[in-house]
This record gives C-alpha cells, sequence and structure tokens, in this order.
C-alpha cells in the first residue's frame, strides 16, 4: 500500500513533469497540485490555502505594482537614455555600461520589466554601431538574473528564503544580506561574459550592403518577405469606389486586402518614393470617404490586387511601389507571460484592441511568412505590425504583453512626464530606506509604495495596477506552499535531507551545501526558480539541523542558485524573451551559459561558508 510519502513525491513527480511541458501554464499545474494534495488529504483545508495568505505572497505582488509604477512614469526610461548617452560608439563601453545598469535596475524591480525596457534600446544601439543585437542580449539577459540576487527584493526566491529562515526561527535576512556574494558574482560574470562570452555569440551583421544602422522599413518587410505584398493603386476617374468608404468596400472579406496608408494628391513629396514625411502619409480610418486621385497603398495578394482593379475601375502603380511610412511600422516581440500567447490573431483583434494591423510573423526557428487570421501566437513569436505611430507607442507601453523592439516611431512622445518620473523614484528611494533600516516591516513598506505610486498617478489608473500583478507568479507561490508542507507532514523533507547528508555527510558541510546547489541548478534550468526554491528551502534547513550548522548558508546556496539559471532559454523570462530578438538557438545558450553556470556555482560554494559561517 503506498504510503503518505510516497504519493506525496509521485504528486510532485507529475507536478515537475508537467512543469517542463511547455502547454502547461506554470500557474495551472500549481493550482491543479494543490487540489490533488488537498483532495488525497495529505493537507487540510487551512494548510492548502495558507500560501495565498502569506506576506511573500503579499510583497511580490504588490513589487510588480511598484515596478508599474517605475516604468509608467518613465524612471526607467530614463535610466535607458542614460545607456545611450554614456557609450558613444564604443562596443566596450556599450556591453559593460549596459550590464551594470540591468544588474543595479533588477536588483530593485523587475528583471522581466528591466530587460524589456531596455531590451529595444540596446538593438537599437547595435543598429547604430553595426553590432548583431545577439552579440549582446543574451549577456543582457543574464546580467538581470545576476542582478535580481543582489538584494531581498531583486528576485521572489531571496523573498521566500528570508520568509522561510523566519519562520523556522533564525530570524529574517536583511535587505543587503544577497549584496557581498552577489555583487563578486556579478562582477565574475561581466568578465566572463566581455572576454568569453560576446566571443561565442560572434554573428556575422544580417545588414551586409553597409547602410546605416537606422531603422529602416524596406530593411524590414524584407526580412519578413512581404516586399511583393504591398501595392500601390490609383483612384482614377469613373471609378466605382469614388464617394464610398473604405468601411463599405470591404476589402478584406471580399478580397483578402488590407487598405494600409493613403497618398493624398498634390503633395509635393509624391517623387519622393521612401515617403519619409508624416503629414505626407495618412493611415486609412474605415469612415474615410474615396476621392478622385487617391493613392493606396494595398497589402495583400498580387491577384486579388489586379482583381480589384479590374472590378472597380483602380490603376495599379507601374514601376517600384511606393514604400510604407517607416513611423507606421514596428517590429513586436511576445513576452512569456503574454496574454496573447496561444490565440489566434483573430482572437487578439489587433485591429480593434491596438488600431494595427499584423502584416507578417516568425515562429521560432522558422522562417518569416504572412500572418493569416487562425495563426496562433506561439511562445518565441515576433510580429511585424502596421499603424498610427501613436498606437504603437500605446502597444509598447504594455510591457507585461509584448516588447516593440524595432520602430522609428519610439521616441516620438515621451511615455510620461518628468515629475512623475521624479514622484517615482522618491517613492522607490523611501521605500528601500524603510526595508534597509527597518523602520516598518518589509511588506508595509513594499504595500504602502505600491499604493502611493496608484494614489500619485505613477500608474495611470487602478486597473493597470491590477494588471501589472504577474498574476502567474503570484500564484505560482501561494499555490506551492502547500506541497513544501505537504512534505513536511509526511516526512519527504526529511527523507531528502537524510539522503544528503548520507551521501556527502561524511565529506563535511561544505559537501552538502555544493550538493544542495547543484540539485537546485539542475531543477531551475526547466521549472520555475520560485517553485524549485520554494520545495528545496524546507531540504536547506532541516538538513543544516542535522548537521548540527547554520542553516543561513544552505537557504542562501538555495536562493543564489535558484536565481542564476543561464543554462536553457526557458530558465528564466528574460532568457526567453532575448531569444526571439537575438535569433538564438537552445545551443547557444547552453553553450554560454554552462560554464557561467559552473564560474558562478564555484564563488557560491567557496564564498558562502565565508560570509555565512557554518
Amino acid at each position: 500500500m503506498i504510503t503518505d510519502m510516497q504519493l506525496v513525491f509521485l504528486i510532485l513527480i507529475i507536478t515537475t513533469i508537467c512543469f517542463l511541458i511547455p502547454r502547461f501554464r506554470a500557474d495551472l499545474v500549481a493550482i491543479s497540485s494543490l487540489l490533488a494534495l488537498l483532495l488525497t488529504g495529505l493537507i487540510d483545508v487551512p494548510e492548502a490555502f495558507a500560501g495565498f495568505s502569506n506576506s511573500v505572497v503579499i510583497m511580490v505582488a504588490a513589487l510588480f505594482i511598484v515596478g508599474a509604477g517605475v516604468f509608467q512614469s518613465g524612471l526607467a526610461q530614463k535610466a535607458g537614455d542614460l545607456l545611450v548617452k554614456s557609450t558613444g560608439n564604443s562596443e566596450l563601453k556599450l556591453t559593460i555600461f549596459m550590464l551594470a545598469l540591468v544588474a543595479v535596475l533588477s536588483g530593485f524591480i523587475s528583471n522581466t520589466g528591466t530587460v524589456a525596457i531596455l531590451l529595444p534600446i540596446v538593438v537599437s544601439l547595435c543598429r547604430q554601431m553595426q553590432l548583431h543585437p545577439g552579440k549582446l542580449l543574451i549577456p543582457l539577459a543574464f546580467a538581470s538574473s545576476m542582478g535580481g540576487a543582489l538584494t531581498l527584493i531583486g528576485t521572489a526566491p531571496n523573498l521566500i528564503a528570508s520568509q522561510s529562515l523566519h519562520d523556522a526561527g533564525y530570524g529574517a535576512l536583511s535587505f543587503f544580506s544577497f549584496t557581498p556574494i552577489g555583487l563578486i558574482m556579478l562582477l565574475v560574470g561581466i568578465l566572463y561574459l566581455w572576454f568569453i562570452g560576446r566571443r561565442m555569440l560572434d554573428k556575422p551583421l544580417e545588414n551586409k550592403d553597409g547602410t546605416s544602422g537606422k531603422f529602416e522599413a524596406t530593411e524590414l518587410i524584407n526580412q519578413y518577405g512581404i516586399t511583393n505584398s504591398i501595392f500601390s493603386v490609383n483612384v482614377s476617374e469613373g471609378s466605382s469606389i469614388i464617394g464610398k468608404t473604405i468601411k463599405d468596400l470591404r476589402l478584406p472579406s471580399t478580397y483578402h486586402i488590407t487598405v494600409l496608408e493613403l497618398i493624398k494628391v498634390g503633395s509635393p513629396s509624391l517623387l519622393n518614393l521612401t515617403g519619409r514625411a508624416h503629414s505626407q502619409r495618412i493611415t486609412v480610418e474605415p469612415g474615410y470617404i474615396v476621392e478622385v486621385g487617391d493613392t493606396f497603398l494595398l497589402f495583400g495578394e498580387e491577384d486579388a490586387v489586379v482583381k480589384l482593379c479590374h472590378e472597380t475601375g483602380l490603376t495599379l502603380h507601374k514601376g517600384e511601389p511606393y514604400q510604407l511610412e517607416e513611423s507606421h511600422l514596428a517590429e513586436v516581440i511576445l513576452t512569456p507571460q503574454s496574454r496573447l500567447l496561444n490565440q489566434a490573431i483573430k482572437q487578439v483583434n489587433f485591429r480593434e484592441k491596438y488600431g494595427l494591423t499584423v502584416l507578417a510573423m516568425k515562429h521560432q526557428f522558422r522562417p518569416a511568412k504572412k500572418a493569416t487570421a487562425d495563426e496562433k501566437l506561439l511562445y518565441g513569436d515576433s510580429i511585424l505590425v502596421h499603424g498610427k505611430w501613436k498606437d504603437i507607442n500605446l502597444l509598447s507601453a504594455e510591457k507585461n504583453d509584448t516588447v516593440v523592439l524595432k520602430s522609428s516611431a519610439e521616441d516620438t512622445d515621451p511615455v510620461y512626464t518628468t515629475k512623475k518620473s521624479r514622484i517615482a523614484g522618491i517613492i522607490l528611494f523611501v521605500m528601500l530606506l524603510a526595508m534597509v533600516f527597518e523602520w516598518v516591516p518589509a511588506v508595509v513598506a513594499i504595500v504602502v509604495a505600491a499604493l502611493l505610486m496608484v494614489f500619485t498617478g505613477c500608474v495611470r489608473q487602478t486597473d493597470q495596477a491590477y494588471q501589472a500583478i504577474n498574476w502567474q507568479t503570484v500564484i505560482l507561490i501561494a499555490c506551492m506552499l502547500p506541497m513544501a508542507t505537504a512534505l513536511e507532514k509526511t516526512g519527504g523533507v526529511t527523507f531528502m535531507s537524510e539522503g544528503l547528508i548520507q551521501s556527502l555527510g561524511e565529506i563535511g558541510p561544505i559537501a552538502v551545501l555544493a550538493g544542495l546547489y547543484a540539485i537546485t541548478s539542475v531543477f531551475s534550468q526547466f521549472i520555475s526558480n520560485t517553485a524549485t526554491a520554494v520545495l528545496l528551502f524546507p531540504v536547506a534547513i532541516l538538513t543544516a539541523e542535522q548537521l548540527g550548522v547554520s542553516p543561513f548558508p544552505m537557504v542562501m546556496a538555495v536562493a543564489f542558485s535558484s536565481s542564476m539559471a543561464f543554462a536553457t532559454p526557458v530558465a528564466t523570462p528574460p532568457n526567453a524573451m532575448v531569444m526571439a530578438a537575438g535569433k538564438y538557438t537552445f545551443l547557444d545558450f547552453v553553450r554560454v551559459g554552462i560554464p557561467l553556470q559552473f564560474l558562478i556555482a564555484l564563488i557560491a560554494v567557496l564564498l558562502l561558508p565565508f560570509f555565512f559561517p557554518f
């Protein structure tokens, strides 16, 4: 007959396998695991839902709102602007300053949000300096993970580590407990990435014709393979569509054609095929009434355009067609937690929701193709969209869902006012002071800061505050904490702890610490680092108690190891975000990440006993 401990391990194994399958959302897996523990009687109702009242869950949710205030107020963007001003045309300055900046920002706000802010800036700088973005984007992601380990609030495992020690009666960690070792890891990581990592990622620049790195609509259209899908047509005298609105023509449903832009007759720039001036190009509204002499840029198949011209009296422009306005185009990638994932393009309603038209898309490791209405948006996809620059900027503001990677519209309008960014900076600074000097409990400081971000308008609307919270992470933590409870109740934690001691205990506590670090490191490459940390912190504490040593170095080993996940693109959200933008393969992460993984592990094993004696 199966024992309670064996049943817990069976549920844990099934849960882990489900975490490894991309089609299953991590939060849904965690909820299912929680219900399995509850329905099998391994935990009772109060134990099952105790995670939702845990202060760590509250802190993590509130920190997302604080981060949203920093991003929406433009404070984080100002940090990105500092990167642009400070690098000049030096690859060394760009790399070192970028790594230091992303690490510092990630120590205080979400590393995913930090990467979302800096990703398009780094790509733009790479284009200007004639560097392949792939040379710097993996270092960007890795530095964000190392930076998150610098402070108590930098990453969820650090918060859980502090709470675990507090609950076990050892006292909580201070705000900068992680900083000394974290800084050494960061310094070594930066040196590795500059001297070794970036050389492994050195790829030939795609733009081989020697043109400037400035955003070019023609280049982007060529990359997405839609050059032969854009046509210019003129409205001649006698055309049957004169006097009708664009909506009345029903071109998408009848001909599968989309009207992208209008060039008005009489514009002196009509001879300028680049169409750079905003005032000369119009993104067509559904209610626009067609006039004689109008020139439209259409997106569709050639046969359909020829048929349209034949049936309506339009004249197909001969020769090279007019190019699309650069400020109306943008390349967009989806974040790992995007609400758009696994939805068909027609379900997202880009036109209705964002005012944008999806022209083409790239699936991971596949060539670009024209987007169809039934095409599903998948993990790692990038898409090419067309619309007004105002709508593109609105889309770029939704950092939880999308990152606008390339667009000449990025700098057309500031995200928010300088006043709001100053207020956000003050709120963040006071919150950090309150936590460092322990004026109030950490959870109180963070919740008050989140509330002030909303009250002062740094987060523009209360609804946006709720939207800023990554509920997948919150639910994951709340639902995995009962798994740790079940392991403790049934003796599972004791079983794992005794296994570690029996296999490595004779060598000494440093060997056990190294074993804990290695186990955590392997798990965090494939499943959530938060879930890994929640499960292994109790093991770390009990193992230390059975060895008769301090639990602090053991817990710190698990915390650092769960955050330092470099070897796979699915190990952390930043890794996943840069994969499409840098055109990486799985092997790129393995080649660059595994040596760094071993290097950081060596530092942890050697230094943790020094800073946190047994």
